[in-house]
């Protein structure tokens, strides 16, 4: 940041006030530096190399600058000074909300809430979906646990709900007469269609976020 921490704080001090163009100047100031800071993967670890994530990640710290006439800005002049100063107390909540994009992120699956997996969470790679013919019985012995949540991942905002609960219990390994039996089928060969017709959806799902 260019400005010395006087000129810093009596921009911010303005900004809380409402002066629009003491806003946009205060933009103009920590871009750069929240910029070098969400690029740097020791902060921001994947996302770090990606451009729209780094810059998705810096327009939500300013929205939350912004929110709520301010708000966050006239509590870091009220009492977040002692902190180290505003470049000191951005870095935070710039960091604060990494994690919450993280968290977020369609790639990432936030695993706090369960006590049977050691760490908060972990990135998946989405992998190709299985072909019709290996849908032959049960699942591919192939599909690994991070293939497995990339799927449902994608389905849970793709699937009906139908087509969802009998393609959860196939990642499970459930057999498709057992499928047919849960979700009251006629048949494994339905139960099979059913799985089939979920997974088409994906693909064209996958299909279009790649643009082919």
């Amino acid at each position: 940041m260019s400005k010395s921490s006087a000129g810093l704080e009596d921009l911010v001090a303005d900004a809380a006030a409402g002066n629009e163009a003491a806003w946009w100047l205060l933009w103009e100031e920590v871009e750069p530096r929240l910029e070098r800071l969400l690029s740097n993967p020791r902060v921001t670890g994947r996302l770090s190399a990606d451009v729209d994530d780094v810059r998705n990640i810096l327009v939500g710290v300013m929205e939350k600058l912004r929110d709520d006439n301010s708000r966050r800005l006239k509590s870091y002049l009220e009492s977040g000074r002692d902190t180290g100063g505003f470049e000191a107390w951005i870095v935070v909540v710039t960091k604060r909300t990494a994690i919450d994009y993280m968290r977020a992120h369609h790639d990432y699956v936030d695993q706090r809430r369960n006590l049977d997996v050691a760490g908060a969470g972990e990135w998946v790679i989405p992998k190709e979906l299985p072909s019709d013919s290996q849908l032959i019985g049960n699942r591919p012995p192939v599909t690994t646990r991070g293939a497995a949540l990339a799927l449902l991942r994608y389905a849970y905002d793709t699937l009906p709900p139908e087509q969802m609960q009998a393609l959860e219990l196939w990642i499970l390994n459930t057999p498709y007469e057992s499928i047919a039996e849960k979700l009251a089928m006629e048949s494994a060969q339905e139960a099979q269609k059913r799985v089939r017709a979920g997974l088409e959806r994906i693909r064209r799902r996958f299909r279009e976020s790649l643009g082919s």
